[in-house]
């Protein structure tokens, strides 16, 4: 939810500059007023609010992908962690089974020896 609110408002950002933008922009191409200099400097100010929120935009396009993938990498770490617990511990199972086994085929041995 914060990702999306962080998204929206550099879409919201980019939007407004780039009206700004276009507005002084047209202002200065319809009108050439005598105060061109101000003009110019609020355009160059806005074209460079808008490269700023495009730039906010990508970066949290890529942050949140990032985020996605970070998940997604931990959950099959855990899976793997746990799949390699199921398997040691099974592992144990077995060899004291194979212990069990031995000491009852060394009891047995004995008794037929006897």
């Amino acid at each position: 939810m914060k990702k999306n609110i962080f998204i929206l408002f550099w879409v919201i950002l980019l939007a407004i500059a780039l009206y700004l933008c276009y507005k002084s922009g047209n202002v200065l191409y319809n009108n050439f007023e005598e105060d061109v200099f101000g003009i110019v400097i609020k355009t160059c100010l806005f074209a460079f609010l808008a490269g700023l929120a495009f730039m906010g935009l990508i970066f949290e396009y890529v942050d949140l992908n990032t985020a996605k993938s970070l998940e997604a990498y931990k959950r099959e770490l855990e899976k793997e962690s746990i799949s390699t617990t199921e398997s040691s511990s099974k592992i144990q199972v077995l060899e004291s089974k194979i212990e069990v086994l031995e000491k009852a085929l060394e009891d047995a041995l004995k008794m037929q020896g006897q």
